[in-house]
């Protein structure tokens, strides 16, 4: 099976992440050529290109900023001279596939499109959303939905449910050869949790209602403290210069920026901290779920879908300050710590391995490919 997934870049993102580790399984089942195709050139420093296993086809397409003519004329051409059995397109780059879809070419080639996050949010322009619509409608693309929550966006922006949902998915992880660093900078204290954030600051991650509720709690709760370190691209200036501007000189909140050996940190951090807005499937979630680093979470998306209240995480039952501290509380009062970071790895080895979503993708592709 010739397999060709299509995103816009493999910076430092969720889908990003994901696509990458979903290539790489499917490149380990047998009688598979897998092509990753960038549409924009990624260097290694800031993307995740040098992940790509050796036996993945990795094609950069040189995409300039905005609609691109150019690199839509290359892709068409592409794709009709390699001529797969499956085409799978992620976040935007499905406009970048609209002539080949359209014109039914190469006449053998399945497509889908993985919706990451919201239905709207992923698709905003009403033009476009008509034109996805119509391709979902007429069975030219399958779409994918990867949580219930996901599922049900989709139905209530398409007016369509013929979507397939198949679950996110990461590899087990291994810590490097940083961690012996990072245990002596952040040696555990009888007095202090380690808090872990991980993901863009961007205004949908919330960071600043995580700060200030970590806050409350460093002033209330006299005999322990939260030390938190936020993890992630700082590119969006403003929002930085908010968070900054939140932190100050606080001893206990860091903002360290991106960085490669995120499974160093969660393997010696005590919570992982999510305060999204809204949340598909999170990857860093899954992540911490695999190190038995307990989550502390909004209850929004698909996050209601992996993580049960008390059992293999702590939920805030609003999207506010006051209800992330009494999640913050519930964690710092629970007697059941080490129990529930064990449900929290047994919830990653049973649902959101890689190899059962590669699986899943792969028998998707064949029974498409099988029913016509």
């Amino acid at each position: 099976m010739k397999i060709v997934h299509i995103i816009p870049s493999l910076s430092r993102g969720g889908a990003e992440r994901f696509v990458i580790d979903l290539c790489n399984e499917l490149a380990n089942i047998e009688s598979t050529n897998v092509y990753l195709v960038s549409l924009k050139d990624n260097s290694d420093s800031d993307s995740f290109v040098s992940e790509l296993h050796k036996q993945v086809n990795y094609i950069s397409f040189g995409k300039k900023p905005g609609f691109d003519a150019k690199t839509l004329s290359k892709i068409t051409r592409w794709i009709n001279k390699l001529k797969p059995d499956v085409v799978n397109t992620h976040i935007n780059a499905f406009e970048y596939v609209n002539l080949n879809v359209f014109f039914k070419l190469p006449s053998s080639t399945f497509y889908f499109h993985t919706v990451h996050s919201r239905a709207a949010q992923e698709c905003p322009n009403n033009i476009l959303k008509q034109v996805r619509k119509r391709y979902y409608q007429n069975d030219r693309v399958t779409p994918i939905t990867i949580s219930q929550d996901g599922k049900a966006t989709f139905k209530e922006y398409y007016g369509l449910n013929n979507d397939v949902t198949i679950v996110n998915g990461r590899p087990e992880l291994l810590p490097t050869s940083a961690l012996p660093g990072l245990k002596t900078k952040y040696a555990l204290r009888e007095n202090e949790y380690l808090f872990l954030n991980v993901g863009r600051v961007v205004e949908v991650k919330n960071q600043a209602m995580l700060i200030r509720s970590v806050q409350r709690f460093n002033k209330q709760v006299a005999d322990k403290k939260c030390r938190l370190l936020i993890i992630g691209d700082l590119r969006e200036g403003d929002i930085v210069e908010k968070l900054q501007e939140l932190v100050k000189d606080d001893p206990y909140i860091e903002l360290i920026g991106a960085k490669d050996n995120i499974v160093d940190y969660l393997s010696i951090a005590d919570a992982f901290c999510l305060s999204s807005h809204y949340e598909g499937m999170p990857i860093s979630l899954i992540e911490a779920l695999s190190r038995g680093c307990i989550p502390i979470c909004t209850a929004v998306g698909g996050i209601t879908e992996m993580i049960t209240d008390n059992v293999n995480g702590f939920l805030s039952k609003e999207v506010t300050e006051e209800a992330y501290l009494e999640a913050i509380m519930a964690f710092h009062l629970s007697g059941n710590k080490l129990e529930i970071a064990k449900n929290g790895v047994a919830t990653f080895t049973q649902h959101y391995h890689i190899r059962s979503t590669a699986g899943n993708y792969y028998r998707l592709y064949k029974h498409r490919m099988m029913s016509k």
